[in-house]
């Protein structure tokens, strides 16, 4: 089973949270924890090692004072330090650039291109994309694609393996574009030829940003890397791919900030939107459960201006099966479901739930379509009577056990969000942290 930081964390806060007494020992455990966590997720030991140990420190100065709410405030120390393990926020400019991409095999580099483009895009600037990788065959029908899937324009030379005439062709041939981001190539290491063709291109192309592409999963080795290149090319910033997949991500992030290797952006997810300027504040806080309703709030504007599912009802008060079957819709445009349900505080939710293939959408909102208005405002009167549940199963053309499904899964969400909303204790401590001004 894949490590989950998060998870464990998130476990480790709750154990302690939920203690009768916090004490000197409780405050050991909650330590002890979060070094196997950040460890196991290939977090460097020596940093581990000083974060926790200024963890605990803080932790012991509070616990002495007997001040009162002594639980939030350590949360809180644990917060403010892993913001401080893993970097600081980035806020990219949106203006005219040209951006340089460097990273080696198997970084997500040309997908991260499209997304990086598609970002910008949908900030208004005309964006155009340049294959300058002339190392990997499919690389110029890949981005050719990626870019039509994302709206973008492309300029490439298929036969032509001169990296740096691609880029002047390009330079002398585009017109009118706001952001230029140029795909390089990559090799399996930074070889002297590499660095060579990455210097001609740099000297071509006279980037604003060169920016790195690396992949989560090689953990702390990112800090390595944004050294090698930055010492060999100059490195503005890098990107981190898939970071929802990844055991190592808390690895590379702090990796990178030990390296003073800017992280601007962080990738989410296979779909071409899944690119998000990174937040250490906003990571942290859903790393340990906390709701990121802000992003949530941009996915909801975001799709409600191409949708007409009342997408704001994800957050509505009552949950009925007319407003669950918009949330599946509405979850569906807004990415992964355990993305969703992460920014909504709730991060742990089953696998079953946020696992629903479109056959099963499909089949879930037929059996909707065939209740009648006071089954989808009571689902109860539906789970209490086999006669409703046999008539909507031969309306939908399901059977009795699609319905039965479908009720055990509104049940088991209606429960989580009932929880969300009246759980007297972690969220009502969280909640009064925010009341109290402590913003994530």
């Amino acid at each position: 089973m894949e490590f989950n930081l998060g998870r464990r964390i998130r476990k480790a806060i709750s154990t302690f949270t939920g203690k009768a007494l916090i004490d000197e020992k409780a405050i050991k455990e909650i330590v002890k924890e979060l070094q196997r966590a950040l460890i196991s997720a290939d977090v460097d030991v020596h940093l581990v090692l000083k974060i926790t140990k200024e963890i605990e420190k803080d932790a012991m100065e509070i616990e002495k004072r007997r001040e009162l709410d002594a639980r939030e405030q350590i949360v809180k120390i644990i917060y403010d330090k892993l913001v401080e393990l893993l970097g600081e926020r980035y806020e990219p400019e949106i203006r005219k650039k040209k951006i340089l991409l460097l990273g080696l095999y198997g970084s997500g580099k040309t997908t991260t291109a499209a997304k990086l483009g598609k970002f910008y895009k949908t900030r208004g600037l005309k964006v155009t994309l340049v294959c300058a990788d002339v190392d990997r065959p499919a690389a110029y029908e890949q981005l050719k694609q990626l870019c039509s899937k994302a709206g973008l324009s492309f300029y490439g030379e298929k036969d032509n393996k001169n990296a740096r005439e691609i880029v002047k062709h390009a330079m002398e041939k585009l017109d009118g574009f706001d952001v230029l981001i140029v795909d390089s190539s990559g090799r399996s290491g930074l070889d002297d030829v590499l660095i060579d063709e990455l210097k001609q291109i740099n000297e071509e192309l006279s980037p604003d940003e060169r920016i790195l592409v690396l992949s989560a999963d090689i953990g702390q080795v990112a800090g390595k890397q944004a050294k090698a290149f930055n010492d060999s090319v100059g490195v503005n910033g890098i990107i981190i791919t898939k970071a929802d997949g990844s055991a190592k991500a808390g690895g590379a992030l702090s990796a990178a900030n030990a390296a003073n290797a800017k992280v601007m952006f962080i990738g989410t997810g296979e779909r071409i939107e899944d690119l998000r300027p990174y937040d250490s504040k906003k990571y942290v806080a859903r790393l340990l459960g906390f709701p990121d309703l802000e992003s949530l709030i941009e996915k909801v504007k975001n799709i409600e201006q191409e949708s007409q599912i009342d997408a704001t009802k994800m957050i509505g008060e009552k949950l009925t099966m007319k407003t669950f079957m918009e949330q599946l819709k509405a979850a569906k445009k807004m990415g992964p479901l355990k993305d969703v349900f992460s920014m909504m505080g709730a991060p742990d939710v089953p696998e079953e739930l946020v696992s629903q293939s479109e056959e099963r959408m499909k089949k879930f909102e037929s059996i909707i379509n065939s209740m009648t208005e006071y089954e989808r405002e009571n689902p109860d009167a539906i789970r209490k009577s086999a006669s409703r549940i046999k008539r909507i199963a031969l309306g939908s053309g399901c059977d009795v056990s699609d319905v039965k499904e479908l009720l055990r899964q509104f049940d088991m969400i209606n429960k989580m969000m009932h929880g969300f909303k009246t759980d007297r204790g972690m969220r009502k401590r969280i909640e009064r942290m925010l009341k109290k001004g402590f913003k994530f």
